[in-house]
């Protein structure tokens, strides 16, 4: 789970998480701190959700249908070129 590079990211995106939530200005007087610090906070766990879900590869199943569509359909066109090369 750890070795591909979205395992990788999610544990970076967690440390920068823990580390920069106590320093963000959440809840001050300014209006462009507040707007910064949530706008960052939903960027982290957009992050982190994605990464998350590559990791438990969520879409594995999919994938592995699109695949096998993609392999059926070019499976499929070569056997129409090889029936219209035979013709001619």
């Amino acid at each position: 789970m750890w070795n591909n590079k979205y395992g990788v990211s999610l544990i970076f995106a967690l440390m920068l998480l823990v580390i920069a939530v106590p320093r963000l200005p959440v809840g001050g007087e300014s209006w462009m701190g507040n707007l910064f610090a949530v706008s960052w906070l939903v960027f982290a766990y957009l992050v982190i959700a994605a990464n998350w879900r590559m990791v438990l590869q969520v879409d594995q199943e999919n994938r592995r249908r699109s695949e096998a569509d993609r392999r059926r359909r070019w499976l499929e066109s070569q056997r129409r070129r090889q029936r219209t090369r035979l013709r001619f």
